[in-house]
């Protein structure tokens, strides 16, 4: 992303593309599963993005994230439509950063990895919904894109459109929140911030 943006931050890589780990052999077995076409080309430029989505900093009263970064729809979306890919380095499962507030699993079985703590796009700022006020209206979900490979993206939640200007909220899951927070289910419900993360 250009460096006078102001609502990216200056010490993430931007990825237009999954990045590879050199741990991960393009010979093993599960790179050539998830990326039958090689070093997939470009799919998802930045000025493609700019025209779905946008980061801005949070300014809603109360927002759990206020102040932090969010994302947010620059055109509507339709149920079920994909939003934006989630892009980040892929490694190995085991190699996955445990302490990474933006690491993803990755494949059929969680093999691997996806993460986009120091490389990533857009879609690394999507905020929990929990305590905002507002509905999940959007998910993490894995397709094939058109070479074939395999991604991760953020889609509209399956009964209603996401408006332009609407803030794409997802769901963290009780796991990433357990391991930051504890077992404590009830303060999970309802006093949990919205992003743990560092923006």
């Amino acid at each position: 992303m250009a460096s006078d943006d102001p609502a990216w931050p200056p010490a993430v890589r931007y990825l237009d593309a999954l990045d590879y780990s050199r741990l991960v052999d393009p010979d093993d077995a599960r790179a050539r599963a998830y990326r039958p076409s090689g070093r997939a080309p470009v799919l998802h430029s930045r000025a493609q993005q700019k025209k779905r989505v946008k980061v801005r900093v949070v300014t809603d009263e109360g927002h759990p994230a206020r102040g932090q970064r969010g994302l947010y729809a620059n055109k509507k979306f339709s149920p079920r439509e994909r939003i934006i890919d989630y892009h980040g380095v892929v490694t190995r499962s085991e190699d996955a950063d445990e302490t990474s507030d933006y690491c993803l699993a990755f494949g059929e079985r969680n093999e691997l990895a996806v993460d986009a703590n120091e490389a990533g796009n857009e879609a690394r700022f999507a905020n929990d919904f929990r305590n905002t006020g507002k509905a999940q209206n959007a998910k993490f979900d894995a397709y094939r894109d058109e070479k074939g490979d395999y991604k991760l993206a953020v889609f509209a939640g399956p009964t209603k459109a996401i408006a332009k200007g609407e803030e794409i909220l997802i769901s963290y899951g009780k796991r990433f929140w357990a391991s930051r927070f504890g077992d404590d289910l009830e303060s999970f419900r309802t006093d949990l911030p919205t992003s743990a993360r560092k923006s």
